[in-house]
């Protein structure tokens, strides 16, 4: 169930990312905070998972 979030969590800032840059309608300002939130949020997700993964190959 975890991983189902994770994953719909990271498709949609990716796939909504390529989204957003394409629609020229948006301002920049709305485009430029979307890009900065999804970039905070995959990057925290990417360090959440290296940590998970080198506390489990310690033990």
């Amino acid at each position: 169930m975890k991983n189902r979030i994770l994953l719909v969590l990271v498709l949609f800032f990716v796939l909504g990312s390529a989204m957003v840059s394409s629609m020229d309608s948006l301002s920049q300002t709305f485009k430029s905070v979307y890009f900065a939130i999804a970039m905070t949020v995959l990057i925290v997700v990417g360090l959440l998972s290296l940590y998970k993964y080198f506390r489990k190959t310690k033990h």
